[in-house]
């Protein structure tokens, strides 16, 4: 019985994992629209990317080297040309999971 109870409250918990990936994904895009989207192009449906360069976020998604620890390397450095916007640690990780949402499958 004890054994089922166990179970019962790993499937339960499965739908709510989902939950929060989304959420944390959401959160991503609303950070990335409010501060990214003054230098990169962070929509879904990016095709092109701006005339000086910059990575569009669906790009970076597609680039099979890019992993959450480049992505927050990244974030954290203090590039010529990137504002030092000193994410937290939540930040970043909402950041990631939206930029990994945009991969394709």
């Amino acid at each position: 019985m004890k054994i089922a109870r166990h179970f019962a409250a790993l499937l339960l918990s499965l739908p709510l994992a989902g939950l929060a990936e989304a959420q944390d994904a959401l959160r991503g895009q609303a950070l990335a629209e409010r501060w990214c989207a003054n230098c990169h192009v962070v929509s879904r449906t990016a095709t092109t990317g701006r005339s000086d360069g910059l990575p569009t976020f669906p790009a970076l998604a597609a680039r099979k080297d890019v992993t959450a620890a480049t992505l927050k390397g990244a974030m954290t450095a203090t590039h010529s040309r990137m504002p030092d916007f000193q994410l937290g640690a939540r930040d970043q990780e909402d950041l990631v999971a939206y930029i990994f949402s945009l991969r394709t499958q």
